[in-house]
């Protein structure tokens, strides 16, 4: 546990570290997101890690094109007996983005996943979301919800579905720096 901890440390401090060049209506942008949750209910622990370097560019004001690639692991534990998922992701996507007031930013992102390892699944489908850019380099984002078609990894149910989800499960925050 300790060497996952050191390990996320260290890529917080390489994705905030910069050339100190201003960001621009296009350029390069590195960031991502980082998670982990423990749950401990009635003797069944659960603990999930997920890692998700993003890295892009802006083409213009309006549009990027970026992917992210990473890695989740999800272990449970029940009395004596020990299970471990690992999966693998990648996710290319273009962002529009559609309204800019001040330091605010609203898009949509359109995406493609892939999800191998010990449950394979894909994804296809919109994300609506909000950058705040907090300094001329840095910025905070968030998605909530997707729309599209997702299989396996990518299916809460482990099937096949497609629909509209705005729920709490659909809600992600990253940080990116931009160069």
């Amino acid at each position: 546990m300790k060497k996952k901890i050191v390990l996320v440390m260290a890529i917080i401090a390489v994705l905030f570290m910069g050339n100190g060049v201003s960001a621009q209506d296009s350029g390069w942008w590195a960031g991502g997101q980082l998670g982990f949750w423990h749950n401990n209910n009635d003797g069944i622990k659960t603990n999930s890690f997920k890692i998700l370097p993003e890295v892009g560019y802006d083409l213009n004001s309006n549009w990027t094109l970026a992917a992210s690639v990473g890695y989740s692991n999800r272990s449970v534990k029940i009395d004596d007996v020990k299970t471990s998922d690992d999966l693998f992701m990648i996710s290319p996507y273009a962002r529009y983005k559609f309204c800019t007031v001040n330091i605010v930013t609203f898009f949509v992102d359109g995406c493609v996943g892939v999800a191998f390892g010990d449950n394979d699944g894909y994804q296809i489908g919109l994300s609506p979301g909000v950058a705040v850019k907090l300094s001329k380099n840095l910025s905070v984002v968030t998605s909530v919800g997707f729309l599209g078609w997702q299989k396996g990894a990518y299916n809460a149910n482990g099937g096949k579905g497609f629909g509209l989800d705005f729920s709490g499960a659909n809600l992600t925050f990253g940080a990116y720096y931009s160069f």
